[in-house]
């Protein structure tokens, strides 16, 4: 795995570490933007204070990040 590569996926943990317990953020995923790599922030609604906060931080460890609404997730019954 090339080093871009593993940076990427160690900006993907960091950030998931840092915002996993805030209300409304959903989860990370890693993606393309303007043929650089990129994380995709997927939060629970557009109006929350932590949509607010992602849109206005736009890099995270020098990766452009892209906030993405996905609505709510709940675990369904096995």
């Amino acid at each position: 795995m090339g080093s871009l590569m593993k940076a990427i996926f160690e900006a993907k943990k960091h950030f998931g570490a840092r915002y996993r317990s805030e209300e409304g953020f959903v989860g990370i995923g890693i993606g393309r933007i303007a043929d650089s790599d990129a994380l995709h922030a997927y939060v629970a609604d557009a109006d929350s204070p932590i949509t607010r906060r992602l849109k206005s931080e736009t890099t995270f460890e020098g990766f452009p990040v892209v906030v993405k609404v996905a609505g709510k997730f709940r675990a369904l019954p096995a």
